[in-house]
């Protein structure tokens, strides 16, 4: 769920948006690819707007260097303070560069001076939200719910986040996932491929670089949304496997069934990110070896 806002631009001139205009100087932008993970780089089409200094679940929207006409913006359920902070912020200035009177928020049409009303009845709404999450799960009983951050998505224990809005600690939500959010760590995700030696079949490949920090799964999965080609249907892998790349030597120097990473790797002796990853500590290259050599089976070649 979300709230979303749409802002013409009704001038008989028109001027088109400026990156600055959107990001007001001061916020990041980035692309969130398939697997909701952010390139922090590219700042064109559809893209997330952030607070490096206060990471959330950033603003999502449209932008191109000649948008002039309309812009569509929204701030998921469960963000931060900061969030909406900034959702409104953009919109005042967008307001301000088009001259516009109004905008559309959820249908309904504000003026620049409900902004501030609207933006602490929507701080407030998500706390409420917060500390029912059940009311966005719809009843759905797991212990975990996937929020799709700034940066990438977040399996975090829903009594964490319902202990946040029941405290009303808006504060502290924002620094949880800005503490997530800011390391310094790959996010790992398998690459799917279709099975050769099988007809109709998926196969799911993670990457391990040596002495690269890796928000890594304890159980191997299927990405959120990923659809099987031929049937359009929910996809599903026979397996998991892990490719080994040496960053000292630049190559691949191993695979390995998923399962026995875990175990030789020692994977779940790492501390825990959120409910369903661990943070892998970087792999030494002499670590990287001995899975290499290690008596296991090759997935892809076996």
């Amino acid at each position: 769920m979300s709230i979303d806002v749409l802002i013409k631009n009704k001038q008989l001139f028109k001027k088109a948006l400026s990156l600055q205009d959107v990001t007001l100087g001061k916020y990041a932008c980035g692309k969130l690819d398939e697997f909701g993970r952010n390139d922090r780089k590219s700042c064109e089409g559809n893209i997330v707007i952030y607070d490096p200094q206060k990471i959330g679940r950033g603003v999502s929207l449209t932008w191109t260097p000649d948008m002039k006409n309309e812009i569509a913006l929204s701030v998921n359920f469960l963000s931060t303070k900061y969030d909406m902070e900034m959702f409104y912020a953009i919109i005042r200035n967008v307001m301000q560069v088009w001259k516009a009177k109004t905008f559309e928020q959820d249908g309904i049409s504000f003026s620049e001076a409900d902004i501030d009303r609207l933006c602490e009845k929507q701080k407030e709404s998500s706390l409420t939200f917060m500390s029912d999450v059940n009311q966005l799960t719809k009843g759905n009983k797991s212990e975990f719910i996937t929020i799709f951050g700034a940066m990438f998505p977040l399996d975090i224990e829903i009594k964490v986040i319902e202990k946040y809005g029941a405290e009303k600690d808006a504060e502290g939500y924002a620094e949880y996932l800005h503490k997530l959010q800011s390391i310094d760590a790959y996010y790992a995700v398998p690459l799917i491929y279709k099975n050769k030696k099988k007809a109709n079949s998926f196969l799911g490949n993670f990457a391990i670089t040596s002495d690269t920090d890796t928000v890594f799964p304890i159980e191997a999965k299927v990405p959120f949304g990923f659809k099987n080609p031929t049937t359009g249907g929910d996809l599903s892998c026979d397996f998991f496997a892990v490719t080994l790349f040496s960053y000292k030597k630049n190559k691949v120097v191993g695979t390995m069934f998923f399962e026995d990473f875990i175990k030789q790797a020692e994977v779940l002796n790492n501390p825990m990110f959120d409910k369903t990853h661990v943070l892998l500590k970087g792999i030494s290259e002499e670590k990287m070896d001995e899975l290499a050599n290690s008596e296991h089976r090759d997935p892809l070649n076996g």
